[in-house]
């Protein structure tokens, strides 16, 4: 008679112990939702959750409960499995050597498991380099495994890692081409042992729902089809044929009462040919994230070459499913929805690794339902959260100055990109801002993300007769006042080394002018393949004037030829809700205004982690001190004015009654 194995009489004592728990008392009407599960037999059973189900729940499935077809509830495991780490070797020796055209690094290893990657370390800031990848046993007998492999490290941007396959080897050989540039100073490597194999991954629901392109970088907003998703990768589709981008994935938050952004995945994704071998690819941005939000900001950082075309983003998900031991076959229900829950301590969590490795029958949840006579529970917090106001109090906006019409398309959650004419006109804290419908302001959040936008401003020369070895340029800006945040040079002239000076005309209070430095420093240039072309300037406030001015003395030198400056300035948007879409304003220009506060920032969380549809200001811009020729005085000139008036008045009246002296 066969006998049956540990794991049979485990999971056996796993089903009695399901069948004979008797878990505590639970209050259903206390879930907001639920889910129908059949169960065709009695026995081991693998819920599949789909996207419905994590969204509905807390974010790592706590509230999650099973009730039985009685109405029990039914012990359940959470399956999230593990993720492989891989053990770190760091190598016996490491050993340089630099040849003609080619640096050769021998590493012993040291390590007797199988190895899965190689990683080198080098200080080296740009690079661009192929690789060739050799293992032995003996070190004298060696056996390729690539070559034509790419490494490089380009505005963080970067790939020093080489795979080895799984290889047992005692030795490993890189030879890294230097024919056409300068050797790379290699200072050391680390190795990775192979680890267990991942679990299959499984497509999660996502669509593109915005593109946006800033300075330097490109944004998607990618939207998934549910909150809290065990998201495991994102695969990128462009057809570009050769591109190095660093990419990083945020997701929105409050911090401190202020909107931000949180990283929660970074990488590089790539494409590269180098020596005559086939191109390399990697457009898989590996992380294991559950983001509390349907929403992910994807920032490709392209620094100065042009965006890629990206066709699709398609997102993969950690298989994370729910175990339960059935009693009966029947009518089960899951339950989810209730903030307030912890997560349950079953003693069915002894038997985890025997009911994984077990077979059982994979149900699925039926569509998400509302809980009949749902009651929140209210012994342990505050009832849910109420929704987001959509209006504020009556606002009497005669001191502001300034009128921009704001257009919505549809209601909801709005996001409102300030241009530069609101920028170049509103307070430098932005405090003056105010959205107005029917005389009621619309509370909003004011949202200054690190992202900005650019403008490419051609140069005028402007020589000074007087200083003939000093280049001085123009650089016309659209508007005055604008929050410049940096300004980036580029030149065609490639060998150069310069002190250049960025400055503004003013004028003082004495009617004289003088020039304002913004910024100086040196900026040099030189032909060496990955040397930085550009040089970013830093400007440490808001302009005063429409123009800005830069020069730099040549010396003995010929001039160099400053091509287009980009001028770069913040991103600041207003979020907000509205139920409606037409006579909704922007006002402005009221230095006095205190900031707005409103009640809307105990949800703002929720606001801002909402999908958004984009409104525009109106073209035109209307200034109501059109009606007030005193509206931009201050109180002690009109004042004073208006007294000199009534004096000039009183004294011509005066005169005409004074007799005429007699001829």
């Amino acid at each position: 008679m066969k006998r049956p194995s540990p794991r049979s009489l485990s999971l056996a004592a796993a089903i009695a112990l399901a069948g004979a728990a008797s878990c505590a008392a639970l209050t259903p009407t206390e879930w907001q939702h639920r889910q129908a599960l059949v169960v065709a037999a009695p026995g081991l059973v693998r819920v599949e959750l789909p996207a419905a189900s994590f969204d509905s729940g807390s974010p790592r499935q706590e509230d999650f409960r099973i009730l039985d077809p009685s109405g029990r509830e039914t012990a359940i495991l959470v399956d999230r499995p593990p993720i492989p780490l891989a053990q770190i070797v760091h190598p016996a020796a490491f050993e340089v050597r630099v040849g003609s055209g080619t640096t050769q690094i021998l590493i012993t290893t040291g390590s007797t498991e199988k190895l899965s990657s190689l990683t080198l370390e080098t200080p080296a800031p740009f690079f661009l380099r192929a690789a060739r990848i050799e293992v032995s046993e003996t070190g004298s007998s060696w056996t390729t495994l690539d070559e034509g492999v790419p490494l490089f490290r380009e505005w963080g941007a970067e790939r020093l890692s080489l795979a080895l396959g799984g290889h047992l080897a005692a030795f490993v050989r890189v030879s890294v081409t230097d024919s056409r540039d300068a050797p790379l100073p290699f200072t050391g490597a680390w190795i990775s042992a192979e680890a267990a194999p991942a679990p299959a991954s499984v497509p999660v629901g996502s669509r593109i729902t915005g593109r946006d392109e800033f300075a330097g970088e490109t944004v998607l907003t990618l939207m998934l089809d549910g909150r809290n998703l065990p998201v495991s990768a994102i695969d990128f589709e462009t057809k570009d044929p050769l591109f190095m981008r660093r990419v990083t994935v945020s997701v929105r938050e409050m911090k401190d009462a202020v909107p931000g952004e949180r990283v929660i995945g970074s990488g590089t994704i790539f494409r590269v040919a180098l020596d005559g071998a086939k191109a390399r690819e990697q457009l898989e941005l590996p992380f294991v994230v559950s983001p509390a939000t349907r929403e992910l900001l994807i920032h490709i950082h392209n620094a100065d070459s042009q965006p890629l075309a990206i066709d699709d983003v398609k997102l993969r998900e950690w298989p994370v499913s729910l175990l339960f031991v059935a009693p009966v076959a029947g009518a089960y229900s899951l339950l989810s929805g209730n903030p307030q829950a912890m997560a349950p301590q079953y003693d069915l969590a002894g038997f985890a690794g025997e009911m994984r490795g077990a077979n059982a029958a994979e149900v699925t949840p039926g569509p998400i339902e509302d809980t009949p006579n749902y009651q929140p529970p209210q012994s342990l917090g505050t009832p849910p959260m109420p929704d987001v106001p959509l209006s504020g109090a009556p606002l009497d906006a005669t001191a502001w100055t300034l009128r921009r019409t704001v257009q919505i398309t549809a209601p909801g959650v709005q996001e409102l990109e300030m241009d530069l004419g609101v920028l170049s006109k509103a307070r430098f804290d932005y405090g003056d801002l105010r959205l107005l419908h029917g005389g009621n302001q619309i509370p909003y959040v004011l949202e200054e993300p690190s992202l900005a936008r650019s403008l490419s401003i051609v140069p005028e020369a402007a020589p000074d007769p007087k200083r003939p070895s000093v280049s001085i340029w123009k650089v016309q800006l659209p508007k005055a006042g604008l929050p410049v945040r940096s300004i980036v040079l580029t030149s065609t002239t490639t060998l150069f080394e310069r002190q250049f000076r960025v400055y503004e005309k003013r004028t003082a209070q004495d009617g004289g002018s003088f020039e304002d430095t913004l910024a100086s420093g040196a900026w040099s240039r030189t032909p060496t393949p990955g040397a930085p072309e550009n040089r970013v300037v830093a400007l440490p406030d808001r302009t005063n004037s429409d123009t800005l001015w830069i020069e730099t003395d040549n010396g003995d030198n010929p001039a160099i030829a400053l091509g287009a400056v980009q001028v770069v300035y913040p991103v600041v948007r207003m979020v907000f809700k509205v139920a409606d879409t037409d006579g909704f304003t922007l006002a402005l220009g009221n230095k006095d205004a205190n900031p707005p506060r409103y009640d809307l920032g105990l949800v703002a969380g929720r606001l801002l982690t909402s999908a958004r549809n984009v409104a525009h200001l109106g073209a035109e811009e209307a200034s109501t001190a059109s009606a007030n020729p005193f509206a931009s005085l201050n109180g002690g000139v009109v004042f004073w004015g208006a007294l000199a008036l009534v004096v000039m008045v009183l004294l011509v009246v005066v005169a005409k009654l004074l007799p005429k002296p007699k001829n």
